[in-house]
């Protein structure tokens, strides 16, 4: 088949030819799209923009396939011979179906103009004036939630997860301390008590008499007729074992039981009577006085720090003593005299002080407890206590923890 002179033509007209849009057609795409984009409730705005990409994506892929040239005329030798002496070269015969119709291009173009112009009337729905209405309310629209990666909301939702876990457990610690403090602790304790033995100093605590100095009645009963002034006076030591219960993290009791050792040493007379009659007399001898007493103290503690490995608290005591044994040694060339001598009633006193423990585990601890301490007259043998009822206590031990 033969090229004749108006196909050649045809063809270099349509080199590189490119086919633009009027304004008025993309005029009314962009006011179809801008409606397409309002959030409506009847309508998914997703369809209507899906529509629309549609539309536009087959248009252009419509102009770019159907405007564009067989051949890329741009890299082949421009025809510089006129049309008219156009060689009669004979052309490959391109063979096609018959019942295939081959619609000119001129055509296809009108076609294509035609369906860009009518694109904003399909693309564009119809909306009623109720619809409308119901777009212009403020409660019908929906603004669709911002939509983030993954990476970014997962390190979210773990944190949020592990604040979650993390109150979690803090309010089960929070309930297992409070069960536990309300169950209160108990404890035991070995300790020791030091009581200060200082006392007024009498000009008459070192001196001796001759036995003619004073006229004494006669003795009646074997035993010391007279007691001198003390020239010493032992430290008072206590031993013992407490117990403490702590019913909450402020306040505890305690009880226990306390043995107490005082002693003094005075110059005094010994008489021997014998029907009557004394046989022997000492005068101005040296004589050892020791009392044994055995008490139950009663105490109120009151925490001030009871945190960590550290216990600092107030103390009220109150006891009560009841002398077992109250022996007299009476010193003798001829060899020592040993004296027991009853005691009724108890002896009261009470006492406030303050206090601290170090725990070095939660079952062991080391304590001191210095305390003042007041001894009231209960008709007791002499003593530094009867002399001097106010004292100072320092009081020290081991406390076991028992549970709880």
């Amino acid at each position: 088949m033969r090229e004749n002179e108006f196909d050649i033509s045809i063809r270099n007209l349509m080199a590189g030819a490119e086919e633009s849009v009027s304004p008025e057609v993309w005029k009314g795409v962009e006011a179809g799209l801008d409606r397409l984009a309002a959030p409506k409730r009847t309508v998914p705005v997703w369809l209507w923009r899906g529509l629309a990409a549609s539309g536009i994506a087959a248009a252009v892929a419509a102009a770019f396939v159907l405007l564009r040239p067989e051949k890329n005329l741009s890299n082949q030798p421009t025809i510089h011979q006129p049309v008219a002496q156009a060689t009669d070269a004979t052309l490959p015969a391109a063979t096609q179906p018959e019942e295939v119709d081959v619609t000119p291009i001129e055509q296809q173009v009108v076609r294509l103009q035609k369906h860009v112009a009518h694109a904003p009337e399909v693309l564009t729905p119809v909306v009623t004036e109720e619809e409308e209405d119901e777009l212009l309310t403020p409660e019908t629209v929906v603004t669709e939630p911002e939509r983030k990666p993954d990476a970014v909301i997962a390190p979210a939702t773990r944190t949020q997860e592990s604040f979650q876990s993390d109150e979690d457990a803090f309010r089960q610690l929070a309930f297992e301390e409070h069960k536990t403090r309300r169950s209160g602790e108990f404890s035991m304790s070995v300790l020791g008590n030091i009581q200060s033995n200082t006392r007024l100093q009498s000009a008459t605590s070192t001196m001796r008499r001759s036995p003619g100095m004073l006229l004494m009645p006669a003795p009646t009963k074997t035993g010391i007729s007279r007691e001198g002034t003390e020239f010493s006076f032992g430290l008072p030591v206590s031993a013992g074992i407490g117990f403490r219960y702590d019913f909450s993290p402020r306040w505890g009791i305690g009880t226990g039981i306390v043995y107490t050792n005082l002693s003094r040493s005075f110059l005094g007379d010994y008489n021997v009577v014998e029907d009557g009659a004394v046989v022997k007399q000492l005068f101005d001898t040296d004589i050892t006085n020791q009392q044994h007493y055995l008490g139950i103290p009663v105490n109120v503690f009151f925490n001030i720090v009871n945190t960590g490995n550290w216990n600092f608290h107030v103390r009220l005591d109150g006891m009560g003593e009841k002398l077992v044994d109250n022996h007299f040694l009476v010193h003798d060339t001829a060899g020592d005299i040993h004296i027991q001598e009853k005691a009724a009633g108890l002896q009261f006193s009470t006492g406030v002080g303050v206090g601290f423990e170090f725990k070095f585990s939660p079952y062991l601890g080391i304590y001191f407890d210095p305390t003042l301490r007041y001894y009231f007259d209960c008709g007791q043998p002499r003593s530094l206590r009867t002399i001097q009822p106010l004292r100072m206590d320092f009081e020290a031990g081991l406390r076991f923890s028992l549970g709880r």
